[in-house]
């Protein structure tokens, strides 16, 4: 777990650093993102400590499903294709700080307590996602969000083989 928990704050980071690349002339964004991106790899390097302490090596491992289940839904063509992007990005942290809730109390104390400490910081990702996707959209989003909800249902539903932070339900 610990190991795809690190993965996954990379990946967070580099969606972050990707997005301020891509999107050059949105000021606004450049800002949230590069703040964004620095504490995804605070995170990070928070989870590597404690695995280094543990004694857990950290390695590569399988990209989870369900990220790629909500980003093959996601509209090619600009603007739609950055607001979809950040719709996306704000249901990965949400569900990331469910993750975290739901987890805590059935971990040891130090482990719990550091996932209870990512709640605020996840909770505000996904806000800040929600909110640079309004921002940029020109129109309302509650559709799409609502359209992405589904989606991330689905993707949460259907069964995994390989246990990631994110996967859905364990296949038989």
């Amino acid at each position: 777990m610990l190991i795809d928990h690190a993965n996954c704050e990379k990946k967070a980071a580099s969606t972050a650093l990707t997005l301020l690349f891509r999107y050059i002339e949105k000021a606004d964004l450049q800002y949230n993102l590069s703040r964004l991106a620095r504490e995804e790899l605070r995170h990070f390097e928070q989870v590597a400590a404690l695995m280094k302490k543990r004694g857990i090596a950290y390695r590569p491992v399988s990209a989870a499903l369900y990220a790629q289940r909500l980003h093959k839904h996601m509209r090619t063509s600009e603007p739609h294709k950055l607001v979809d992007t950040l719709i996306v990005g704000a249901f990965i942290e949400a569900r990331s700080c469910e993750r975290f809730f739901r987890l805590a109390p059935h971990l040891d104390e130090e482990l719990g307590q550091f996932y209870r400490s990512l709640l605020k910081s996840e909770a505000r990702h996904y806000q800040g996602y929600l909110k640079m996707a309004r921002d940029y959209a020109g129109e309302p989003i509650d559709e799409r969000v609502a359209y992405f909800a589904e989606v991330e249902r689905d993707a949460i539903l259907t069964p995994d083989k390989e246990f990631r932070f994110h996967s859905g339900a364990a296949a038989g």
